[in-house]
């Protein structure tokens, strides 16, 4: 019996006719996840070494909120096993329930709603899962042969395929099918290019995430003048992406807007507070069609639905699981991970435009760090080595350079912009901040 009609019926007994009355239950909630995949991977130029070999595996797990009839709360995660009896649960049950807490604001399972339609599989992922797994070799082979002559190369490609489960005690019963592609490489661990998303990536995506990352990889042998006090600083999307996880989503957060520990007061929120540039709006979209952050439903039965966390540069909400919703309004859109976040701006302009348009700026690839900077604060000081002097428009060498500035005052200065790449879902972000050589 499958994981997910194993735990459905424990706890329709468990909440119907329980051996004992102390476990009974009042509510629960399963999560459970189906999957199977195949990746290799590239080290030092070999491919399927000891170190990367193809592999593929599968599994079943999930995640269970359970509410008893005395009100406390329990969670726990929970793996298929076929050897997994009555007897079995009963001491899990047993475990949980000893494990239980207080938590009036939790303990509450909504009722179902209608689901959105949002595209989250691949049909060409499921044909690669059964057999027809061509291409992800073809894929590392023309890695290899291109590869820049003298370049020490990194790799992986990993395609998936599953079922998502999501059962709720008010009724809620969705089982959809999702899948997901990532791939990434890199040069002398100094660039490097990646894709990730619910479909495979078309040839004229890898071609042109190559041609970007070669040329990115030619600069960095040639040593750039020094910078300047007029120097912008560019943040490649994989930057952009880093930052968003840093300093919005855990100030974005309901339950550390209501607790006081973000950046923003929940009065803020309500009264609109301007805390961006007026050309800056925010949003979690789970209904792009084969985006990684994309879903049909959230971990606790609500389904996805676009939710605003800044307008015109003014908060709007935080996101907030159901149980902030239960101090604040209704749930809303969950991210998973910065990759449901999108950023906009009234001006922004196509990448290779923007690029051209730069007279003295540095292409930050990568930090050190970035995770160690105060998320409540926004301030960052931060070494990129290996990041790319720009100069008219031109790529033209190698810096090492030092940032030193505030994530929430870049967002909110009118110097501040973003330009797009089809190749990536997050932009380039365009700041003037302190910048200084290493």
């Amino acid at each position: 019996m499958k994981l997910v009609a194993q735990l459905e019926d424990l706890f329709y007994q468990f909440e119907h006719a329980p051996k004992h009355e102390h476990l009974r239950l009042s509510a629960w909630r399963i999560l459970v996840h189906e999957s199977e995949a195949v990746s290799l991977g590239i080290k030092d130029n070999s491919p399927g070494s000891v170190y990367t070999p193809p592999s593929y595996r599968q599994g079943e797990s999930g995640d269970v909120f359970l509410v008893w009839a005395d009100g406390t709360c329990s969670q726990a995660m929970v793996q298929l096993n076929p050897q997994h009896g009555q007897e079995f649960w009963q001491q899990e049950m047993e475990q949980w329930k000893q494990a239980s807490y207080k938590d009036p604001d939790a303990a509450h399972i909504p009722a179902p709603e209608p689901l959105p339609l949002v595209a989250v599989e691949d049909r060409d992922i499921k044909n690669i899962l059964e057999g027809n797994d061509e291409v992800l070799f073809d894929l590392a082979k023309g890695w290899l042969k291109e590869k820049p002559e003298n370049a020490k190369m990194q790799g992986s490609i990993q395609a998936a395929w599953g079922y998502r489960h999501v059962r709720t005690s008010t009724g809620l019963a969705v089982t959809y099918q999702q899948s997901q592609f990532a791939s990434w490489f890199s040069f002398d661990s100094l660039v490097g290019g990646g894709f990730a998303k619910r479909r495979l990536s078309r040839s004229e995506e890898q071609r042109e995430l190559w041609l970007q990352t070669v040329n990115q990889y030619a600069g960095m042998a040639k040593e750039a003048p020094a910078i300047g006090s007029e120097t912008q600083v560019i943040f490649v999307p994989s930057m952009t992406e880093e930052l968003l996880g840093q300093f919005i989503l855990p100030n974005f957060s309901g339950d550390r807007v209501i607790e006081g520990q973000g950046a923003f007061s929940q009065e803020n929120f309500q009264n609109h507070k301007e805390v961006f540039c007026s050309q800056f709006s925010l949003i979690i979209d789970p209904l792009r069609p084969l985006e990684l952050g994309s879903y049909l439903v959230t971990p606790e039965g609500v389904p996805a639905t676009q939710t605003a966390l800044v307008t015109d540069g003014r908060l709007q909400t935080p996101f907030l699981r159901v149980k902030d919703a239960v101090r604040w309004g209704k749930p809303t859109a969950l991210p998973q991970g910065s990759v449901g976040l999108y950023l906009t701006h009234t001006a922004e302009i196509p990448w290779n435009t923007a690029l051209e348009t730069i007279d003295d700026g540095v292409l930050i690839l990568s930090v050190l760090g970035l995770h160690t900077q105060d998320a409540v604060a926004g301030s960052y000081s931060l070494s990129a080595p290996h990041s790319l002097r720009i100069i008219k428009g031109q790529i033209v060498g190698r810096t090492d350079v030092k940032l030193t500035g505030n994530f929430f005052s870049d967002m909110a200065a009118p110097t501040t912009r973003i330009a797009r790449s089809e190749l990536s879902l997050h932009p380039y972000l365009q700041v003037k901040t302190g910048v200084q050589t290493l």
